[in-house]
């Protein structure tokens, strides 16, 4: 449920959703933290959150040909397809995988790609770390929706990321430099099987007339590094993730 925590003197939005909910939830909670914090309600919020299976693409993916064909195709394989409003490629989405959506402001300043990035992966990079699991920032040539700031262990995908810059309504500086919210959003692979999810991605990709280009052994999840499966696993991790990221956005 959605809880107010304390962050020094303010209150903040915080979420970890434990149960699965629909796709177009997760996206609705992401666009009210970002307006939150665009309107000047909020200085940051997050929320883990997690959903029911389906294929996530941006709306540029409605212009391909086949699009239709391809999404009547997915749904009847039980895998709906979702538009988003913001840019990228395509993203599988299965309860197995966390997502962790966080906003924060920045006061007047325009800060770069890499050091927004590093907002949402340090404290990634730190939660996998507790676990034994060693993560770096790299691209992965074969990895669905590939970035040079992919989580990655030992060559493989692990986590994707990715980032929306909106500008502040109320302007909170009296700098002459624009007021940003920043949305910075991760999916996280758990514990899944991961060859159905590319069957079914390279084959929405081939019903588009585009190529089906995800290499399926360029991905890991978590529980293949940590031996450890089932619900009580997702459960566990995305409680410890709640509790690092409470401790990194209250440090901003």
């Amino acid at each position: 449920m959605l809880a107010a925590k304390e962050m020094g003197v303010m209150a903040q939005n915080a979420l970890c959703c434990i149960t699965p909910m629909p796709v177009q939830e997760g996206l609705a909670i992401e666009q009210r933290l970002l307006e939150q914090v665009a309107s000047g309600q909020s200085r940051f919020g997050y929320a883990i959150w997690r959903c029911d299976q389906a294929l996530v693409v941006p709306r540029s993916a409605t212009h391909k040909p086949g699009f239709e064909l391809a999404s009547r195709y997915c749904e009847s394989q039980g895998w709906p397809v979702v538009v988003r409003s913001t840019g990228g490629e395509m993203t599988p989405q299965t309860s197995g995988f966390i997502n962790l959506s966080m906003v924060v402001r920045s006061n007047g300043t325009k800060a770069g790609i890499r050091e927004s990035y590093a907002l949402i992966c340090q404290p990634l990079i730190q939660w996998l770390e507790a676990m034994g699991i060693h993560a770096y920032c790299s691209h992965v040539d074969g990895a669905f929706c590939d970035g040079d700031f992919n989580l990655v262990v030992n060559g493989k995908k692990i986590a994707g990321t990715a980032q929306r810059r909106k500008r502040l309504k109320v302007p909170t500086s009296m700098s002459q430099e624009e007021d940003t919210a920043i949305l910075l959003h991760a999916v996280i692979l758990c514990d899944e099987g991961l060859e159905r999810i590319w069957k079914i991605s390279n084959e929405f990709y081939k019903a588009c007339q585009l190529p089906p280009f995800i290499i399926g052994d360029r991905h890991i999840c978590m529980s293949d590094l940590t031996e450890q499966h089932g619900e009580p696993f997702i459960r566990k991790a995305m409680s410890d993730l709640d509790k690092v990221v409470q401790q990194h956005i209250s440090e901003f």
